[in-house]
Order: C-alpha cells, then structure tokens, then sequence
C-alpha cells in the first residue's frame, strides 16, 4: 500500500503540488503564489509541523458561490460530498475521513470561535466571500489547541478587519444575483468594520430557488499600547428548496430535472454569533488573550429521499456557549510556554417528524427522533517550545479534555421517556509533538506525531441506568516531510502521513456505530513556482488510502466516500497591468459507497474554471466560467433498503460577471 502512493507521487511529480509548512526560522528563500498562499497563518507562530494552506483575500475576492465551501476547492488535499440538497448542500474532507459529515472529523473556527454543529458538521453558510479575510487550513493532529473535532486537522476563517470601502454586484447563470458591501474605518482607538450581503440563484436544477443573506460587524478598541477589545457579531439566513436524488439513469440523461417526489423539499437555516474579544501584554514577555462567545444554529429541513419514502419533518435548533483562554510566554529566546483552557456548552434540540399535508403528526408511528440534551467539553493544554539553535525547532503538548452532559427522549406527547447521562469517559489525554530541522536555507525538513479523539453525538453519547464508562475513538498519527526552494521563484514539499484509529464511530442516519480499527494513510506532493513576472503556476497531488482492520466481514475493505486522490492544478498570467487570467483544473478520483465495497466506485472529475479580472481606476470587472466544459460530475449515497443507490449530479457549465466599486 505504501508503495502505491509513492509511485503514484512520483509519476506525478512535475505537474502537482501542495502549499507548505511555516515556521518562525523559516528559509528566507520563498514566495507568496497568488492562489493558495498568502501571508503566513497566524497559527504558523505554534510552529506546526505539516501541511499548512490558505487562501488569500486577493483570490478570494473573485469568488462567487452559493455554498460556502465550495470556497475550499484550491485548498490541496480538500476533496467534497456536493449533496445539492438546500440547506444541505456540500461537506468536505480531509485526511482520510469521509466528506459527507458520517466521520465528523475537523474543528472549524470563524474569528477563533468554534462554529460546528454539534454532530460536527461545518455550518460556513453564514459568511459570503466578500466578508472573509483568509481562509486556513491544518492538517494533522498535532495541533494542542482544540479538543473535540480536532481529529484529522481544522479550518480556520478570519473576517475581514481591513480599512476599505466596496460595493460588489453579480449576476450569473441561472439567474443568480448578488451583492455585497463592505466599509471599515479606523477612528481614533476604535477600528469597526460592517459587511452585508445577499445572493438568490434558481439553481441547475430545477425546485432549486435560494436565497441567503448575511449581516455582521467588528468593533475593536485600542484601551491601550498594550490592550485591547472587541466584540463580532454577525446574523445569516438561508432558505432553499431541494431537487431530491435521481436513479443512475435519470441523472445521465437529465441532469436538470428533479425528482417528481421531491416537490415539497426544502428548509431554511438561521445563525447567530456574537463574541468578545480580549487581548492584553501583561508583560514584554508574557500575553494573555481571552474570548467568550454565543452561537445560535436553527434549521428545519423537510426531505423525501425516494419515491418509497415519505417527507419528514427535521428540526434542530443549538445554542452554544464558549470562553477561551490563552496565556503565552516568552521565557527566552530559546524558551517558549503556552497554556490554554477553553469550555462550551451546547443546549440541543433535535426533532424528526412524519408529516401529512407538510403538517408534523404527533402520533407515536410519526415521531422518529424528539431530542433535548445539553452537552459540555472542557479541555487544557500546556505546551513547551524550545529552539536551541538555527538548525533545529521543536515544541512538544499535552492536552486533556472531558466531557459531559444529560439527555431527555420525549414522546409523541412531549413526555420525558428516557432519562440519561453522558457516559464516562474520563479525562482524555492526548500528546503532541512537532519537529523542524534546517540543514540548508534552502531546505526544511518536519515531522510530527500526535493523539486526537473522536466522541459520539446525539443520542449515542448516553447511557441509561447507572453512568458506565466508555472509550472514544482514539486517533494516532504521525507525518514526515521536507521543504525545498532551490530558487527564490520555486517551492516544493513532499510527504508522508498515517493515521490510526480504534473504536471509530460512523454516523448512520445521525446515530453512530462502531466500524473498528482503521489505518490511513496518504502523500502530498507539491510545487509552487513563479515562472516570470507575468505567469505564476500552483500544483498539487494527495494520494489517499484507508482501510478497515477489525475482523468481521468488512476486514481489508476500504472506508466509504473517501477518494483515492484528489489534484489541483492552476495557473494566473498577468496580460497587462490591469488584465489578469486564470485557469483552475480540479480533479478527484472515485471511493466505494459503503464498508462492504459493494456496488462499485462513484465521485470522479476533472472540472476546469477560468476567470479575467480587469482593474479600473474605480475597482475591478470579474468574468469567470465554472465547469468550463460541462463535466458531468454527481453525488452517490448508498440509501440502502428498497431505496438503494440515489444520485444527485453537480452543477453544469455557468458563468458570472461581477462588478466592484471601490470608494
């Protein structure tokens, strides 16, 4: 196995690549390609060992897109479940772990907030391009900082916070129109920023029509040289009807229709988040940040997900609470500490309904799921960094996180019939460790190791009776790698990670179940190069194995929905001072829909997007084309029952002209 994915890496060396790890003692030989990497993470300050990406505000000011995460399609190593289903509409993955939200497996924080769902899932739908500042992405699991999701790497957004003035207009296929505003202003101590967007499309399908609209502001204020404070808020909305699956057969042939059963889907999604922000030098050496927040999550959802079905009725609707504590110290040049603490608590509701007529019925046959828990996480971390001289960095962590909480099951009549606990699974400890070696300016080589965890959600966290103990998932990983820049205007990285679980759970209909011990394990190959002052090219290649290693009839088989490969490829040549092109080649390779491999193989695609920007002394004129050549890509879920296999096929050729004022 390991000798597949060096050879694949190897025959692919030339044309693909990834972005690249960051450090303080980083070479000084390197560049800032326009696509994936920008400024250096802030979180590059944790010297993390591994596979650090982001997408810069300069890229992502030409994006323009009805869900959120598609955003992530330039990050190397991001592969996607595109349901195309409302407010459901895409997942994505990372490391391994299936992209359709069944293995929840990656942290996600807007402005450090943490803003998953609590089955995990990303809800990014509440922010519009306009308003980002940089989107990062880590890989691994040797971060200490978060606890629960962290298992194969986190997502990192930042709002945007710089002083400008823009109003930002679109109009695109299938109708789809949409503005954005952004103003940020800097008066005396006191820096405030506002956005406002919204965006409706009737969508490649038919029963598609959407809109969606988000408001948010920041205000910062300087208390001194040394302090500050802030407060975020921000309110979204989502509403869309759904197409429905289609068989194999009609989704080939009739890309654009939806499914006749399907005319009643749809739903809509409401969020909330505020925080507050402190930060503060209580010495020249040591700085303590802090950070309280609120979120709110609702969504109702109506589904039908095959003729043989019948529409139901979902509710959910979370309210989260968080505080964050960091405290950093510089003890000498060579010495560094840090100590976090953070808690949340979730307040859950969690509904599903039988329904006549969109009307929720109440009988006992009707009532599948009428939820109501609370669930708590607490975790600390201590973490050492130490650089004894030019050659050599490490840091090494430990964290420990606990959790807790109870859970009620109510009847059709909304009586308690299940009173529960959390079960106990005491502290969870997990050691971290990252490496970094210089032997040349112009070569790093890193590597890391680390634990992580992964609990189980909803009604599948408690236990009735007397509180019993239980393992979560526990997740092992290590990577090894190195950075080269023979020249200024070239970056290369190779490397090699694996990953080990046991006990690891699987979300089925939302409930999990155990598949056992598992191994994954994949390469990153990437090149970065400036080729002149006009052309610049990006590349990368990640190559993916998974496999189930608890006996049982699914022994050997591989991981369902989890592509052997994903590649990008994308080039931007400057035509003139004011005309910019780009071109984008997006490819991933097909995965099993289920454990027992069964069925075949479905996901694969090359799709190619391109774009011209044209800069005026007002602002900017963006005209881009998506699916350039009409791929026929689709969705595949394996339903099971007397449903099966249902699909859902992607987005056709479409293209945008958006208009920028700047003022």
């Amino acid at each position: 196995m390991k000798k597949t994915l060096i050879s694949s890496l190897i025959v692919s060396a030339l044309p693909l690549s990834v972005a690249f790890a960051e450090t303080d003692n980083e070479p000084v030989t390197r560049i800032d390609p326009l696509v994936v990497l920008g400024a250096r993470p802030d979180y590059a300050d944790e010297n993390l060992a591994g596979s650090q990406d982001i997408i810069s505000r300069e890229e992502l000011s030409i994006s323009h897109v009805n869900n959120t995460m598609e955003l992530f399609t330039k990050i190397p190593g991001v592969y996607f479940a595109r349901y195309n289903q409302g407010i459901i509409n895409t997942d994505i993955g990372i490391r391994g772990f299936a992209a359709e939200g069944s293995t929840p497996h990656a942290k996600l924080l807007i402005d450090g907030i943490p803003s998953n769902l609590h089955n995990g899932y990303s809800e990014m739908d509440q922010l519009f391009p306009g308003n980002i500042d940089t989107i990062q992405v880590y890989k691994g699991n040797s971060d200490p900082r978060y606890g629960t999701f962290n298992v194969a790497g986190n997502y990192n957004i930042a709002t945007r916070s710089d002083i400008a003035r823009e109003v930002e207009v679109t109009y695109g296929s299938y109708n789809a129109r949409e503005i954005q505003g952004y103003w940020g202003e800097q008066t005396g101590n006191l820096q405030h920023s506002y956005f406002a967007g919204y965006r409706e499309s009737e969508g490649y399908r038919d029963n598609f029509d959407m809109d969606k609209y988000s408001v948010g502001g920041r205000w910062f204020y300087d208390l001194s040289d040394d302090t500050s404070i802030g407060f975020i808020a921000r309110m979204a909305e989502y509403d869309a009807d759904a197409p429905g699956y289609l068989t194999r057969d009609e989704g080939r042939k009739h890309p654009t229709r939806s499914a006749d059963y399907a005319s009643q889907d749809g739903g809509n999604k409401e969020t909330q988040s505020f925080s507050l922000h402190f930060d503060t030098a209580l010495a020249d050496d040591l700085s303590w940040s802090a950070k309280a927040y609120y979120n709110y999550y609702e969504r109702e959802r109506w589904v039908r997900f095959s003729e043989a079905g019948s529409l139901q009725n979902r509710y959910d609707e979370q309210d989260h609470y968080g505080f964050i504590s960091t405290l950093s110290w510089d003890i000498n040049e060579q010495w560094a500490l840090n100590w976090g603490f953070d808690i949340e608590r979730q307040d859950v509701l969690e509904q599903r309904f039988g329904t006549i007529g969109n009307m929720r019925q109440r009988d006992t046959n009707n009532v599948a799921r009428n939820f109501d828990y609370d669930f708590i996480s607490k975790g600390t971390y201590l973490q050492v960094s130490h650089a004894p001289n030019e050659f050599i960095e490490w840091n090494a962590a430990i964290r420990a996180d606990q959790i807790d909480g109870d859970f009620k099951q109510r009847n059709a009549a909304d009586e308690v019939v299940s009173d529960r606990e959390s079960y106990d699974y005491g502290t969870i400890v997990q050691p971290k460790f990252n490496l970094f070696l210089y032997p040349t300016e112009q070569i790093t080589l890193f590597a890391n190791l680390g634990r992580s965890f992964q609990h189980p959600v909803s009604s599948s966290a408690y236990t009735e009776g007397e509180r019993s103990a239980r393992d979560v998932s526990v997740n092992d990983g290590w990577e090894l790698g190195i950075k080269w820049a023979p020249v200024y205007s070239l970056e290369l990285r190779l490397s090699y990670w694996e990953q080990k679980a046991k006990d690891e759970f699987v979300l089925v209909d939302g409930l999990t179940q155990n598949v056992g011990k598992t191994l994954r394990q994949g390469a990153d190959l990437g090149i970065n190069w400036m080729a002149t002052d006009r052309l610049t090219l990006w590349s990368n290649f990640s190559a993916v194995d998974s496999e189930i290693q608890s006996p049982g009839r699914d022994n050997g088989n591989e991981l369902r929905s989890i592509p052997s490969y994903t590649a990008s490829t994308g080039l931007s040549y400057l035509f003139t001072p004011a005309l910019t092109g780009r071109l984008h080649y997006d490819a991933q390779g097909s995965s099993y829909i289920n454990e027992a491999n069964s069925g075949g193989k479905f996901g694969k695609y090359n799709l190619v997007n391109a774009s011209m920007d044209y800069a005026t002394s007002w602002g900017n004129i963006n005209f881009q084309v998506n699916n350039l050549f009409n791929e026929y890509y689709e969705y595949v879920y394996d339903n099971g029952g007397v449903d099966g296999v249902i699909f859902s096929p992607g987005d056709g050729v479409n293209a945008s002209v958006s208009v920028a004022y700047k003022f």
